[in-house]
């Protein structure tokens, strides 16, 4: 009996130790791959990479040795926000212990983030890495991969250490021409050729102005041999997408769920109606002004353009169109009457603003309670907003030109809120979860910034007003235009670091990666039961710009797609959730429950035994 009850005690030892190690973190591992000088000589090396996660408030935590450089610890933070939106996790009830070790090679640099996306990826669906396969690379917005320098000397340096296989960005650096990429595009000569936003027009023009104080990529060798010259004996494998690189690391095909966007039949009368009204609205006016030769073919360029958008069903392309004509005229317009009657104009101005203030005030009573009307307001709202800092411009000093603008300013926004008809989602848009959402973009903002400022400290004017306006926004508590405004600054960040060493002859295969990763996230949004108006507009028109040879507005366009597309994510839908739970708590406690019953158990079982009558002799 000593024997038996001995053995219920080991094996309630065992649940004892067991079932608390199973709760218990998991150390995660991959291997990264650094670069660093020896004299004048570049040369690679490894480091090894360790994560446990566990149940925690959403905290990042960083140790390494020797100390790794700031922009290390901001891509590991950017790798790890990467990763929980690739598995679309609400990664606020873990933390995250990162751990660095290599040699004397200090780990610096954003080349390492595309492995600790996979490594963080691994160990939140407790995936096993391969441990004879390294990777080098960026990780961009989209999940997409992006260029480094010393691909050569790490591919050596993972050769020396056995490894079998090396994963390098499917972009590559061309130093001699990074400064001189397509970014050297003259602002005039994209808006002739294009409707590119003033957005995208200033975003053009601030890269070229810091395009020579854009510093590489890791350590970039001027005279750097070919992967092709190096004569290397590993595999070496380029990769576009956190996709293709988690299958090579996992022997799994990674797939998600793929098809064509259902475009919903309310958006498409809603957005052709939009179209329509701008359209008549500009070409109507076309007859009755007379341009220069230069207006008047751009004008003819829009034209063509409206045309196509029209006959493939492309309503937002079309819109923004006639959106530009419109404006193009009406400057045409209205210099005519500043030269036959300047006092009209001033009129003009009156009659403007007594109109966008009733519109805005009409619009500021609407109670949002969907994810399209959500989209609407700040669609509306952001044109109503330009419509009158050009107005007070005017107001200032008065200019036909900005007049002109801002009057086809507001009357695109009367026709865009249309979508206010739009059905959707009931979600929860009160002004707590609004702010939520407003400081939780801000601080993904604020990260890319800082991550970018690292590399291209005067190319980022844009997003810093975009942050500085929203900031003014949350003051204001109109946390709906606070959300927009700092979705864009990160998407100009976003824009900024994946292309700042993307060679010219690779913009357009840039373009197409971020029109495909913005076109999966749309879909996987629907599946979800959303279809976001912004997102797939921006989608939709920077598809247009790429068929017309735009890769660079092209990619601006699509950056704000993939921006905008799930900002659903921010808000509870209107419906019953579980609670949360703290399963490792769960599993300790459940640990001392059954060690409580076998125990439990055995005593009982020895007290039956003992109270069992003995055999009388015989």
């Amino acid at each position: 009996m000593k024997k038996r009850l001995l053995a219920v005690l080991v094996i309630a030892l065992l649940v004892f130790l067991v079932i608390p190690g199973i709760a218990s973190a998991k150390t995660y591992h991959i291997t990264l791959l650094t670069i660093g000088e020896v004299g004048e000589q570049a040369i690679g090396g490894t480091a090894d990479a360790y994560l446990e996660v566990a149940s925690g408030s959403g905290r990042i935590f960083l140790d390494s040795f020797p100390l790794t450089k700031i922009d290390t610890q901001i891509s590991t933070r950017y790798a790890n926000e990467v990763a929980c939106d690739y598995l679309d996790m609400d990664c606020s009830n873990y933390d995250f212990f990162y751990t660095i070790r290599s040699g004397s090679t200090i780990v610096g640099g954003p080349s390492a983030s595309a492995s600790l996306t996979v490594l963080t990826i691994a160990a939140l669906k407790g995936l096993d890495l391969r441990d004879d396969t390294v990777m080098t690379g960026t990780i961009n917005s989209g999940g997409s991969i992006g260029p480094v320098g010393g691909v050569v000397e790490k591919a050596l340096a993972a050769e020396k250490a056995g490894f079998k296989k090396v994963l390098v960005p499917l972009f590559f650096i061309n130093t001699g021409e990074i400064r001189n990429m397509s970014l050297n595009l003259s602002v005039n000569d994209t808006a002739n050729n294009t409707n590119a936003s003033e957005a995208g027009k200033d975003w053009i023009s601030k890269a070229n102005e810091s395009q020579d104080i854009i510093p590489d990529i890791g350590i970039i060798n001027q005279d750097e041999m070919s992967l092709d010259e190096a004569n290397l004996s590993i595999e070496v494998i380029r990769v576009g997408n956190i996709d293709e690189a988690l299958g090579y690391f996992t022997n799994r095909q990674v797939t998600h769920p793929n098809g064509n966007i259902i475009v919903p039949e309310e958006y498409t009368s809603t957005m052709r109606s939009i179209a329509d009204n701008l359209c008549q609205r500009s070409i109507g006016l076309k007859s009755l002004v007379k341009l220069e030769e230069d207006e008047a073919n751009r004008s003819e360029i829009f034209m063509g353009n409206i045309n196509h958008s029209f006959a493939v069903e492309d309503y937002y392309s079309a819109a923004s169109y006639c959106f530009n004509l419109g404006v193009l005229l009406r400057k045409a317009d209205f210099r005519g009457i500043e030269e036959a009657n300047p006092s009209q104009l001033k009129e003009i101005a009156t009659a403007l603003r007594l109109a966008i203030d009733d519109f805005d005030q009409r619009l500021e009573s609407i109670n949002l309670s969907t994810l399209s009307q959500l989209e609407s307001y700040i669609i509306v709202k952001e044109r109503l907003l330009e419509a009158g800092v050009s107005l007070g411009l005017c107001e200032q000093n008065m200019s036909s030109d900005e007049l002109a603008y801002a009057v086809e300013r507001y009357y695109s926004a009367v026709y865009w809120s249309e979508f206010f008809k739009v059905n959707g989602e009931p979600m929860e848009l009160d002004k707590e979860y609004l702010k939520q959402a407003c400081y939780k973009k801000l601080s993904e903002a604020e990260e890319r910034i800082n991550y970018a400022v690292l590399y291209i400290p005067l190319a980022l004017q844009d997003a810093r007003e975009s942050i500085k306006q929203a900031y003014a926004f949350s003051i204001q508590e109109n946390y709906k235009m606070c959300l927009f405004k700092a979705s864009f600054a990160k998407a100009e960040s976003n824009l900024l670091l994946s292309t700042i060493s993307v060679s010219s002859d690779q913009v357009e295969e840039l373009a197409d990666e971020k029109i495909k990763a913005a076109k999966k996230l749309i879909f996987k949004e629907q599946g979800r039961g959303f279809f976001p108006i912004m997102g797939y507009s921006y989608y939709e028109y920077a598809h247009s710009l790429r068929q017309n040879n735009e890769p660079i507005v092209s990619l601006i366009f699509s950056e704000y797609a993939l921006e905008l597309s799930n900002i659903e994510i921010y808000f509870p839908k209107d419906d019953f959730r579980m609670p949360n739970i703290d399963y490792d708590l769960v599993a300790f406690g459940l640990s001392f429950f059954l060690f409580g019953i076998v125990v439990g158990l055995a005593l009982s079982r020895k007290g039956v035994i003992r109270k069992e009558p003995r055999k009388p002799k015989e």
